[in-house]
């Protein structure tokens, strides 16, 4: 994680499933409170469940960005929203 008054930069890495979906929601919102911005690092990513993909469709906005997703990460957010 790196840290400023203004951004914080999450590395995630492993599976984004069951409990972690809403461990992981939780820091990113509370950080959003804070009025700061979200950089969600994804490349450590192997998977992600359907209740992660709805969250972090659900939590990105302009203060929240993704980045560094796999070619499977970009596939699942891109599937789920047609």
């Amino acid at each position: 994680m790196v840290e400023g008054p203004l951004f914080v930069a999450l590395k995630v890495e492993g599976r984004i499933v069951a409990d972690w979906v809403s461990v992981l929601e939780k820091e990113c919102l509370a950080r959003l409170r804070k009025k700061q911005e979200v950089l969600l690092d994804l490349a450590g990513v192997t998977f992600v469940s359907d209740d992660g993909v709805k969250m972090l469709k659900r939590i990105k906005t302009g203060k929240l960005q993704l980045i560094n997703c796999s070619c499977l990460i970009q596939d699942l957010l891109k599937a789920r929203t047609r």
